[in-house]
């Protein structure tokens, strides 16, 4: 990989203290068609800070006057509050930041400030200012300038240490040149799992995955939930991190519940088909919305009607395995499958007859035709479903079918449309077998 490519990071190990910096992303474009690189040319030692060069260039084929103010490191010289990985706030203060401190091979500077090495190993201003970059340049069309900066904290913060966390430059509300700080023998968690010590089955697919009650001080990447244990309703991030010395891909997030010994996949049901990037020090977050019954829509992932468990939220990103996961224990009632609200019914003998809404409006704009499900008892089939999947939107064809399932209960019609049953028992077959609470059935879509 070119070094300077979107997207990735450049790296370097302190030889000072046990620290480990991040800088990304490498490159990055203004609205006014700046382009701007920057890199580690050299880590802190005994002798000098971490040093990084950077250039701005006018990609435009006219002149033009840039501002320089939120383009950092040319401009926002000093980083925002300091704050873990995968959060936004943390105990540190401003004076914990990192300054990005032009030195004498700059093209903008003629003054630049004196740093010093503290007793713990770190570089540092020796007063706390940093010189007067202009406010903005004019450059020629295809005419770069260059600055060389030493990253180093301010002098105010002499007693902070360098905190791990991810110090960021702001740049106008875009996504901040950002530096992430971690400590380099100990790249993982810095907190203990409720599920230490927990075994569970494998998840479904090939290959293994890293959980995160099973990642220790060396492990380089995981999946860390924002909680474990939780009552309903719940709103639950997950946020993988990369501390690794490679950026990950491609990784998309499920959500499973375990039951019976094996597991049972909730949701998405469709993924995008683009490969998802990870550098190192960056994270990706996943938000959820779980509830024990209905839920308004919203931008987060939504689980409704779920039961008391354990769940697992999976992420297709890893270091030494493909997928990393996090486990989530929820405390709440044992899910009923109930119709939904639009279902009249009738009944006749040990057959109900159930209608939707869906049938009662087709066909409609959307050209979807009446359809019907029947289901009666079946043979032994592999396939288990479980109430959680039953209750889902895209299972609405079983859970319409099987709310009314009993002992005096033997056959169940569900009209429906096109589309239903088609998500029901699928787009290429007309019936399918499966199990249920300990019995067996086959639905079976005819059309009219």
């Amino acid at each position: 990989m070119d070094e300077w490519d979107l997207g990735a990071a450049s790296l370097i190990d302190l030889e000072t203290a046990n620290r480990t910096y991040a800088l990304a992303p490498l490159r990055y474009r203004t609205d006014d068609g700046a382009s701007i690189r920057m890199r580690f040319t050299s880590t802190a030692t005994s002798e000098g800070p971490a040093t990084i060069e950077a250039r701005l260039t006018n990609e435009n084929p006219f002149e033009n006057t840039f501002r320089l103010e939120w383009t950092p490191p040319f401009g926002r010289l000093a980083g925002d509050i300091p704050h873990p990985m995968g959060e936004r706030t943390g105990d540190a203060t401003y004076r914990a930041g990192l300054v990005f401190a032009p030195t004498a091979n700059h093209d903008l500077v003629e003054d630049p400030p004196e740093i010093e090495r503290d007793e713990a190993g770190y570089w540092r201003l020796s007063a706390d200012r940093t010189p007067d970059l202009p406010e903005r340049v004019r450059l020629a069309p295809g005419e770069t300038i260059h600055g060389a900066y030493a990253l180093v904290g301010r002098a105010e913060g002499i007693d902070r240490g360098r905190p791990p966390g991810v110090y960021e430059f702001s740049r106008g509300g875009e996504r901040p040149v950002r530096v992430t700080v971690w400590p380099t023998d100990a790249p993982g968690p810095d907190s203990t799992s409720t599920f230490t010590g927990v075994s569970v089955p494998d998840l479904p697919g090939d290959g293994e995955t890293a959980w995160f009650h099973d990642a220790d001080a060396e492990t380089p990447t995981f999946v860390r939930p924002s909680v474990e244990r939780t009552d309903l309703p719940a709103r639950i991030e997950f946020t993988f991190i990369n501390r690794s010395r490679e950026p990950t891909r491609c990784g998309h997030w499920n959500v499973y519940k375990l039951q019976d010994g094996a597991w049972f996949h909730l949701g998405p049901y469709v993924h995008t088909a683009d490969c998802r990037f990870v550098a190192p020090g960056d994270v990706k977050t996943w938000p959820i919305r779980a509830a024990a019954g209905e839920m308004a829509p919203c931008q987060a992932e939504s689980y409704p009607f779920l039961g008391g468990g354990q769940y697992a939220a999976v992420a297709g990103y890893g270091h030494a395995t493909a997928t990393s996961a996090a486990l989530v224990e929820i405390e709440a009632p044992p899910v009923t499958v109930v119709p939904t609200e639009d279902i009249t019914t009738t009944r006749d003998g040990a057959t109900v007859t159930a209608t939707s809404k869906r049938w009662r409006t087709a066909p409609d704009s959307e050209h979807r035709s009446r359809v019907s499900l029947v289901l009666e008892p079946g043979a032994d089939a592999d396939r288990q479903l479980i109430a959680e999947q039953v209750m889902r939107r895209r299972y609405r064809g079983y859970r319409n079918t099987l709310a009314f399932t009993g002992l005096d209960i033997d056959r169940v019609v569900l009209r429906t449309d096109d589309r239903t049953a088609d998500w029901t028992v699928g787009y290429d077959t007309e019936a399918t077998q499966f199990q249920y609470d300990g019995r067996s059935y086959r639905i079976t879509k005819q059309t009219m």
